[in-house]
């Protein structure tokens, strides 16, 4: 009787493209848009401020990452 369960380091995984990574980062960040709209419309400062502050250290993690590669 053979085995014939993978390891996970012989199994085959498609390549993720950068292109790919895009539209997948894009589909998760449209429906925050209308979510903060709604947010402001209902004046939630605090709410708000939290995920300003979320959104910004995401931006500082990006952009940390295009500052290294222009050096």
């Amino acid at each position: 009787m053979t085995n014939r369960r993978r390891s996970a380091t012989t199994r085959s995984v498609p390549a993720e493209t950068p292109e790919r990574l895009l539209e997948l980062t894009q589909e998760h960040i449209r429906p925050l848009i209308p979510l903060i709209d709604r947010l402001n419309e209902a004046g939630a400062e605090d709410e708000l401020k939290v995920i300003s502050r979320q959104l910004t250290r995401l931006y500082f993690r990006a952009e940390s990452r295009l500052r290294v590669r222009s050096l």
